[in-house]
């Protein structure tokens, strides 16, 4: 059971920052060609939510694997 929780809060962990990571980028590089600071966060925020919204799924599916890894290592390791 306490396995189970682990991999559910890696995941969401995991998630959310997935999707902070490409957010973050895709905007920075999209409010990077902008010379007035509004023009540059709003085109920045439209292009992050594009980007998570494009690859959502690939987030997602990553952090599962990553959380399921996380979570079941230390039982993988005592096993031993």
């Amino acid at each position: 059971m306490k396995s189970v929780l682990i991999a559910i809060v890696l995941f969401v962990v995991f998630y959310l920052g997935g999707c902070m990571v490409v957010g973050g980028i895709a905007g920075g590089k999209a409010g990077a060609n902008e010379r007035n600071s509004e023009a540059a966060a709003r085109a920045g925020g439209a292009a992050g939510e594009k980007a998570v919204r494009e690859n959502m799924g690939a987030i997602a599916v990553g952090a599962a694997v990553a959380s399921l890894v996380g979570a079941g290592l230390p039982t993988l390791l005592k096993q031993r």
